[in-house]
């Protein structure tokens, strides 16, 4: 793995660290069986990420796309205000957009914003969703400007998931 690939995992490491925090520390997270992914993308590999349900990184420039669900947990606040608790602690946090759509109709919620983690500005691109009294959500995460392809990626994730 090349020196800026070993950089960016070390930087979803610390992402991911952050928003264990919202994990309750008394049961380890829960892998959603009810949830499949269909993501036929040659450019992206699963990875294995103990802490989440499922993660993926690109092979060449090592972005990675984050997939986690919360059993019971986090069905009291609003789908906003988690994705912004989940980030903002992060410097130079800032939201760049964000809107609530219908997903599988029920509200989901989205938002792009930037911050930096060990002095590195990210990109995170973030869907959250609520469904049978569990909570998800996806992340993308890259360290460099906006890239067509890969938020197109992540769009196709996105667009891959079947709940059963």
């Amino acid at each position: 793995m090349c020196r800026h690939g070993r950089q960016f995992l070390f930087i979803i490491i610390l992402l991911l660290a952050g928003c264990s925090s919202l994990v309750p520390t008394k049961a380890p997270p829960v892998k959603d069986k009810n949830l499949h992914i269909v993501f036929p993308n040659d450019d992206w590999g699963l990875i294995d990420a103990r802490t989440s349900d499922h993660a993926w990184s690109h092979k060449k420039r090592g972005d990675v796309i984050v997939l986690n669900s919360f059993w019971g947990e986090f069905q009291s606040l609003p789908l906003e205000s988690l994705a912004l608790k989940t980030f903002q602690s992060y410097p130079g946090f800032l939201p760049l957009g964000k809107r609530t759509i219908e997903w599988f109709e029920r509200e989901a919620f989205e938002m792009e914003a930037e911050a930096q983690v060990d002095g590195v500005k990210v990109l995170i691109y973030m869907r959250n969703y609520r469904r049978n009294h569990c909570y998800y959500d996806f992340v993308l995460i890259t360290p460099r400007q906006r890239d067509p392809q890969t938020y197109q990626a992540f769009r196709e994730l996105l667009s891959g998931v079947r709940f059963k």
